[in-house]
């Protein structure tokens, strides 16, 4: 199989992934072992998204990854990207695009998400071409 049947079928598999664990009442969230399996699953998703996706495998050099771990850190600082409004918990900087509710329900916005990523992606790549371009002049 190509690699674009695959890359298909991953935003398929991933957009019913989301729409799945969305809007559904979890008892169990504020345990240790949730968090446990929400990073290690973000992280899978993540890597398989590289490697169907990115162009060159070494993660340093993926800006993509790259992001996407940004993306998800800064929704977890506490004084960054947690706002806490009538005991409902919204993370996500600068858009907020995790909501968890005092009655146990969780919903992910899906577009606050993609905005994030791509405000971080194009923060990265500006960042990597002025300090590639001060380290070739600074050579020369």
């Amino acid at each position: 199989m190509k690699k674009g049947k695959f890359q298909f079928f991953y935003i398929i598999s991933l957009l019913l992934l989301l729409m799945i664990l969305s809007n559904r009442m979890y008892n169990n969230i504020g345990e240790p072992i949730f968090l446990i399996i929400v990073i290690i699953g973000s992280l899978i998703i993540g890597l398989v998204g590289v490697y169907l996706f990115g162009k060159d495998m070494r993660i340093y050099k993926n800006l993509y990854f790259v992001s996407y771990i940004i993306t998800i850190g800064f929704a977890f600082v506490p004084v960054l990207g947690v706002y806490i409004e009538n005991g409902n918990y919204y993370y996500g900087f600068p858009a907020q695009w995790f909501s968890y509710y005092s009655n146990g329900y969780v919903n992910f916005e899906i577009l606050g998400f993609v905005f994030n990523f791509f405000i971080i992606y194009l923060v990265l790549r500006f960042l990597t071409k002025i300090t590639s371009s001060f380290f070739k002049n600074n050579h020369t």
